[in-house]
């Protein structure tokens, strides 16, 4: 899946794509909420997704964008701090 396609569905699923780091990361923000999506993602390689809660420090593995309501929720549900992430589905 492309770049561009992968910026459209987070839009689309409610999130403001942040362009700052273009060409290595895909970032949309929700409030303290945000999905990290890295560039082996948009190749193909890899496609999981990191949903983190800034103000907890908390995240988790996912492997298909959520909105930010349903990213909370797993979030609260998941979370685990960075250094122990979780994946989940």
């Amino acid at each position: 899946m492309d770049r561009e396609i992968l910026e459209q569905e987070l839009t689309r699923a409610g999130w403001e794509v942040d362009g700052s780091f273009s060409g290595h990361i895909a970032i949309g923000n929700a409030g303290n909420l945000c999905i990290l999506i890295p560039e082996r993602s948009w190749q193909g390689i890899d496609p999981v997704y990191d949903l983190y809660d800034v103000e907890k420090n908390t995240a988790c593995w996912v492997r298909m964008i959520r909105t930010p309501l349903r990213a909370a929720m797993l979030l609260e549900q998941h979370g685990e701090t960075p250094e122990n992430g979780v994946n989940t589905s």
